[in-house]
């Protein structure tokens, strides 16, 4: 174990859709995911790495089984405490990066600091610069999105998901909508951030590359996760 346990699900249990057509999407689903560390989810459409996603960033609730992220269940809260719990501890990270257009590279990634209201104006500008200097756009934090490549479009999105300084980053084809070129080079400025801050990742994905390069891969079918092996071990994506 590389550190301590960022997030960590047992025993999950979903199902979607109405009683007499139901889906039994989720079962039984434990994971671990430790801090500084990347995971990859990975599996054919349908199997449920998507619905597991949004259950571990509390933005869907399984039908049993428990959730932690760091040392705190995350079970039974109020729509408003899991609001602020989703704001404080996750980053998101998806396929289209869902920028405000009109809007500077610096005025998106301090949205999600807007949204949590726990720094001044001064301290925003300040975290917004950093991080995109770390993904390379120092020079364009002025630029509005729309006038940026599709590459810088989605390293802006990773500065976003890391605003709040969350405990895990979860990411849903982060890289899906880009060409090979760019995808690398996202996943590596991604990778290196996590690493560096000591952040837990965990992705769903079917690009090789990136599955190959995780700490941890996380085989899914048929709602479970069958098999789970370290890097450097072949997988079936």
């Amino acid at each position: 174990m590389k550190g301590e346990l960022s997030l960590s699900c047992r025993d999950i249990e979903r199902y979607l859709g109405e009683e007499e057509s139901r889906v039994h999407a989720l079962r039984g689903v434990s994971l671990d995911v430790e801090s500084g560390s990347i995971h990859a989810v990975v599996g054919p459409s349908g199997c449920g790495k998507s619905t597991l996603l949004y259950i571990l960033g509390l933005l869907d609730e399984p039908d049993a089984g428990s959730v932690e992220i760091g040392a705190s269940p995350i079970s039974h809260l109020n729509d408003q405490e899991l609001a602020r719990r989703r704001n404080e501890l996750i980053g998101f990270i998806f396929q289209f990066h869902f920028l405000m257009e009109d809007f500077s590279a610096h005025e998106n990634v301090m949205i999600p600091m807007r949204r949590l209201g726990q720094m001044n104006e001064t301290e925003m500008h300040e975290r917004a610069a950093a991080l995109l200097e770390a993904v390379d756009l120092g020079d364009k934090l002025r630029r509005q999105s729309r006038h940026l490549s599709g590459g810088e479009q989605q390293r802006v999105a990773i500065a976003r998901a890391l605003a709040n300084d969350p405990h895990v980053i979860l990411a849903d084809e982060p890289t899906g909508n880009l060409d090979t070129g760019n995808s690398q080079r996202a996943f590596e400025l991604l990778a290196d951030l996590v690493r560096e801050r000591e952040k837990a990742l965990l992705l769903v994905t079917h690009n090789r590359f990136i599955a190959d390069a995780c700490d941890w891969v996380h085989e899914m079918k048929d709602g479970r996760i069958i098999v789970s092996h370290p890097h450097g071990q072949r997988i079936s994506v």
